[in-house]
This record gives structure tokens, sequence and C-alpha cells, in this order.
């Protein structure tokens, strides 16, 4: 009878250990996805908005996901290199520093992001008609790790000839609506902002062409992606990856998801694209 029991109680704790590996190995349902996103606009409102992207991604990839935006771009650079980010969205510029300094990898973009602008704009009555005219007035960029709201557009500016002086004075708003908000206020003569947080402002009414006048765009560059930690396992970065490229504007259940992401579809990838972004930084001294 005791080795009947014996044998018994060693064939349940086998099958016990055996039950839990199999819930664990494969199983993202047990996972946890961290995702993060730089500070566009005001961090709650992102939060808040991107809920409906948060069950989608729930839905596709079967891992519990939570999204984190943190008050500037840097953060986010910071949380992927550290591990407590699993996959963020990033500009053009903090994913360089990413891929830099931590090895993150890309996933996805958004079509448009492979041929992005900047706008620069003043106000409606302003003597400013082109980048030549900036000399001695006052200037604004967002975040200073900006793709679009300081990289690119100071990159153009050196280009053009741009009076050094009003690159070296320029202010730091924080954000691409707070750029917007500063030119409106008269609080600088001039700014550089994101082409669909200039969009979205317009189209929300929080923005109008009787405030603000667009007096330059800049060529097409890379900026926005999704892409995620060196250590990420494979199997779920890859979830996330068809979870967005499956996104289609003709479901009814996925186009508002589209239309909160500003996307019409989504495109893998690639880290080469963003070489032009690389020198950009490093000829201004932002990236060694």
């Amino acid at each position: 009878m005791r080795r009947r029991v014996v044998t018994l109680n060693s064939i349940l704790g086998v099958l016990l250990i055996l039950a839990t590996g199999c819930g664990k190995a494969g199983d993202t349902s047990r996972q946890t996805l961290r995702l993060s996103m730089i500070p566009t606009t005001d961090p709650g409102k992102i939060i808040r908005e991107s809920q409906p992207l948060i069950h989608y991604l729930e839905k596709e990839t079967g891992a519990k996901a939570e999204l984190t935006v943190p008050t500037n771009y840097a953060a986010v650079v910071e949380a992927v290199a550290s591990d407590r980010v699993d996959i963020a969205y990033f500009g053009g510029f903090t994913y360089v520093q990413a891929s830099a300094r931590a090895g993150a990898i890309p996933l996805v973009q958004r079509e448009r992001d492979q041929a992005f602008h900047s706008l620069f704009i003043t106000q409606p009555n302003s003597a400013i008609r082109s980048l030549s005219d900036l000399k001695g007035h006052s200037f604004a960029f967002g975040d200073v790790n900006s793709t679009s709201g300081h990289l690119m557009p100071a990159y153009f500016m050196r280009q053009q000839g741009v009076d050094q002086a009003v690159i070296d004075k320029a202010i730091y708003t924080g954000g691409h609506d707070a750029t917007a908000l500063a030119v409106v206020n008269k609080k600088v003569d001039a700014g550089a902002m994101d082409e669909q947080v200039y969009a979205r402002m317009i189209k929300e009414e929080k923005l109008s062409e009787s405030q603000v006048r667009v007096f330059y765009t800049t060529p097409p560059f890379f900026d926005y992606v999704w892409a995620a930690r060196a250590g990420l396992d494979r199997g779920i970065a890859e979830a996330f990856t068809n979870a967005m490229l499956k996104l289609n504007q003709a479901s009814p259940e996925q186009q508002p998801i589209l239309q909160l992401l500003n996307a019409s579809k989504y495109v893998r990838a690639v880290d080469a694209s963003y070489d032009p972004l690389r020198k950009a930084a490093r000829d201004a001294g932002l990236l060694k």
C-alpha cells in the first residue's frame, strides 16, 4: 500500500510540474506587454485616447497591455534602456538614441512616417515669410529630443543659412501643442512643430489659421516608429507587429484606431532608414 501511495504522489507531482510548465511556455496570456509613447501632446490625453488601441492589442496578442506616457521624450529612451518598457512609440530621433544606447529594434511605422514634415509657423500678420526672415526674431522648438520639433527643423535651418543666433537662443516648449500656443500668445515670433499635431489642432478647433500662418514646410524625412527593447521575446514582438500590420481602414472596428493614430496603414520599419537622422544628430553634436 505504501508503495502505491508514493507512486501516486510522485505521479501527481510530475503532472503538476508539467501543467505549470505548459501554462508558461509560449502562453502570452500570462505576460504583461509594457508599452510607452513619447508625449507629443498632453500625456494624460494620450493615455485616455489610446484605450481602444490597448484593448485591440490585448485581443490580438493575448497579453495584458499597460501604457505609460512620461512628461518628456528622454524618459521613454531611459525606460527602454533599463528594460522597464517592452515596446515604445518613438520619434525618429529618440529611436536613434534608443538604438545606439540599448540596441532597440524597429518593428512598424505608419506609411506616412516614411515622408514626414515639420511646419514653421508664425502670427498671420508677421513680417516673417521665409527662413531667411528669422534673423533677429525669437523662435521656439518643442522637446529637445523631438525629431519634428527640434532635430530636423534645426537641421534644415542650418542648411538654409539661418542665423545661428536664432537657433542658439530658441526656447524649448516641451511639446508641439505648446509651441503652437507660444506662437499664438506671441511669446515667440515663430516656431517649428509636427505637421500631424498641427492638423489635429486645426481639426479640433484648438488652433485656427486666423491665429497662425505656416511659412515653411521642410523636405520629407523618416520619423515615428514603434520599436522593441533588445531582449524582448520574439514571439510577443512579432505578435505586436502583426497586430499593427493587420489594421485596416476597411474594418469598422479598426478604422477608429487608425484614425486615433493618424494612420492609413502600418508597414515594417527598417533601421537603415534612420541613417540620415543619425547623421543630422551627429552633425549637431546631439549623438556620439
